[in-house]
């Protein structure tokens, strides 16, 4: 009979993200021994650099000012918006857990303001609010997108300081190998030359938005609205390369969520060494219209919807505006600055002709229906709302001025990626046949079930990362017979 190993943690988690953080804070906060490690230089993950939106129902916030919301209703809508793809008792657990989970993070210090946020106006890119406070994050109502000061930082550096006062050892620079399996049942982790024991393992280590194998393989429409040879860009975290992946076929669990996720829309610039890491954004006095010459959608659509409308025109639109939109185009306001529009039209990655008829030609678009899609915007702007699509036009200019402008305008941005270990409610991870396999939990990017085909809004996928972290902990705690 072979002999067990004494663990030497409760629970070993890996990746130091918001999931990770939130796993390792609440499974201290019981009473289980942890280690957290991380396989980069510092923590964070994509929560440390994302806009740090927390998508929740029926909080203190709503109420402050004046909103009834329930988790019925944020089910339903989770639900509806994925057309009932995704296990619903996973997304009812992060619907009942995410209002808990969010005033534990304010009781922790995350400043949330009582006021009312707004996406900036005329925004024709992917955004959140201007600020922080409380905003309609999808096309959702209520409004759940909590919008914390300091943005996605502000988990991190909250989840750190409690990890700290509790003494849960973090190992930065730490990658995992494997996991430790006897038989069916995880029993550790193993990195460099290393074996840890541990009673559970919790995978939080991020997506793949770096492994350009992995999104082929589960990602696959990251690839299809981009040219031939090319391969989408990523906003993801650097540790976000797979790796819970690999530790998911290793311990043969089930993977589910092919082709969930996010991909943001961006203008189809290459990147020079020289270029700085953020390009500015492009003018609001724009229309976007298809390979056919026709708007198709209000510009400033919520990027939840945006990537989806544009795949529906065959994944590649045209983002059209004049001279005066490039020299109004403000730097100090994240614009793109007026001589690097000059610049990517000298290296072809935008392109520019004294008139529509010519700028037509060169995007291959019929010049008619653009023509008539410019006219139309302009008489509508004295109106301030465009009588097609509503769009709120106050505060644009024409598009009149020589020469005039055309982009590229796609979905080839990967912001997250939702294939992961499937998980039940209780974020155990299963394997093909639906059982769980012991000693495995999984969270965040790496925890399949929240996140389907359709992203909801801004802040389910920090939402998901820190409330399913949370469960992963309070189910282990319960297991083991720790806390209350």
């Amino acid at each position: 009979m072979k002999k067990a190993v004494p663990n030497d943690y409760d629970l070993i988690v890996v990746g130091a993200g918001g999931a990770g953080l939130s796993a390792a804070v609440t499974a201290a906060e019981a009473g289980c021994s942890v280690l957290l490690l991380e396989s980069e230089n510092k923590i964070g993950g994509s929560t440390g650099r994302s806009q740090g939106v927390f998508a929740a129902a029926d909080t203190s916030v709503q109420r402050a000012l004046g909103f009834k919301d329930s988790v019925d209703d944020l089910f339903n809508y989770l639900m509806t918006i994925t057309h009932w793809s995704q296990p619903a008792s996973v997304v009812r657990a992060y619907c009942e857990n995410a209002a808990p989970t969010l005033e534990w993070l304010i009781a922790l210090g995350l400043d949330i303001p009582v006021q009312h946020a707004h996406k900036p106006k005329n925004a024709v890119w992917p955004c959140a609010s201007e600020g922080p406070g409380l905003y309609q994050e999808g096309v959702d109502y209520p409004p759940r997108g909590h919008y914390p000061v300091g943005s996605g930082q502000a988990y991190i550096d909250v989840l750190d300081q409690r990890r700290a006062v509790l003494g849960v050892e973090l190992a930065l620079g730490t990658r995992v190998q494997k996991l430790l399996m006897d038989g069916e049942r995880v029993v550790g982790v193993e990195f460099g030359d290393q074996a840890v024991h541990s009673a559970a393992v919790a995978v939080t280590c991020g997506g793949f938005g770096h492994d350009r194998e992995l999104i082929r393989k589960y990602f696959p429409a990251a690839y299809e609205s981009i040219p031939e040879g090319e391969h989408p860009t990523t906003i993801a975290a650097p540790g976000s390369r797979g790796d819970g992946v690999r530790m998911a076929l290793q311990a043969g669990a089930s993977i589910s969520g092919i082709n969930c996720g996010l991909l943001n829309t961006r203008p189809s610039i290459r990147r020079t060494p020289e270029m700085p890491p953020f390009l500015g954004l492009q003018p609001t006095s724009l229309i976007y219209v298809n390979r056919d010459g026709h708007r198709f959608i209000d510009e400033t659509a919520p990027y939840a919807v945006m990537p989806s409308a544009i795949r529906a025109q065959g994944h590649v639109v045209w983002g059209i505006f004049d001279e005066a939109a490039r020299l109004a185009s403000d730097p100090a306001k994240s614009g793109w600055p007026p001589e690097f529009i000059l610049q990517c039209v000298e290296r072809g990655d935008l392109k520019s002709a004294d008139t529509i008829e010519a700028l037509a030609d060169l995007c291959k678009i019929p010049a008619a229906p653009l023509r008539a899609a410019i006219e139309q915007y302009n008489k509508d702007l004295p109106l301030g709302r465009d009588h097609i699509f509503l769009r709120k036009l106050e505060g644009l200019h024409p598009i009149l001025k020589p020469p005039f402008y055309a982009f590229e305008y796609r979905a080839n941005d990967i912001a997250h990626t939702a294939a992961g270990m499937t998980i039940d409610a209780e974020a155990h991870v299963l394997n093909p046949l639906g059982r769980i396999i012991p000693g495995l939990f999984a969270a965040g990017e790496m925890g399949a079930g929240v996140l389907g085909p359709v992203y909801p809004g801004g802040g389910y996928s920090v939402g998901n990362a820190i409330t399913m972290g949370r469960v992963a902990a309070k189910t282990l705690a319960r297991e083991l017979g720790r806390g209350a």
